[in-house]
């Protein structure tokens, strides 16, 4: 961050935004982040579920700290510039609608869909709580499903849905999920 600021290219840390964000105590800035270090990590990849009312799946939020646990108790490495270049080019590809289609490179440099990365983690992060006896099939199976067969995914749910008037349909689906929201 430090360095893109140097350079120009943000004009503040808080300018920075990538799926996972590292945030100081108080105002997030350099200068917080260096004197008390991170005091929170800020996820922004959650998959929305514009189907619920509250707009998330629990099992989306679940699966989200699992995978951060998984992430902690793996071996530390060190990323090299290289690295970092293609986990920002991934973060973008892994935008694009059909996940199965879209290429992202690997630390070990092999290519793979974005779709197929996704199932090697889920089936590490298996591997891993059955390890330490911790029962979370049902949540890794959830996540599994919507990379194993893209109609599980809320994007291609709501796409089938609103094909024929995406953005009336969509208006009328905040409506119901807002008066939804205002009843409980």
């Amino acid at each position: 961050m430090e360095q893109y600021v140097l350079q120009g290219l943000l004009k503040a840390p808080s300018e920075l935004y990538y799926p996972i964000r590292l945030k100081p105590t108080g105002e997030n800035k350099l200068e917080n982040l260096r004197k008390n270090g991170v005091n929170h990590i800020e996820l922004r990849m959650f998959d929305l579920n514009p189907l619920r009312a509250e707009g998330l799946e629990v099992k989306d939020v679940l699966f989200a700290q699992l995978l951060m646990v998984w992430l902690i108790c793996r071996p530390e490495e060190e990323l090299s510039v290289r690295h970092q270049v293609h986990a920002v080019q991934n973060f973008k590809n892994a935008a694009h609608y059909d996940l199965k289609t879209v290429k992202i490179a690997l630390p070990d440099g092999r290519i793979c869909s974005a779709a197929q990365a996704a199932i090697n983690i889920i089936d590490e992060m298996k591997i891993f709580f059955a390890r330490i006896q911790i029962d979370v099939q049902e949540i890794l199976d959830f996540q599994y499903q919507k990379f194993e067969n893209a109609d599980n995914r809320y994007a291609w749910i709501i796409r089938k849905q609103f094909q024929g008037g995406f953005v009336k349909n969509g208006v009328k689906l905040a409506k119901k999920r807002q008066d939804e929201c205002v009843q409980k």
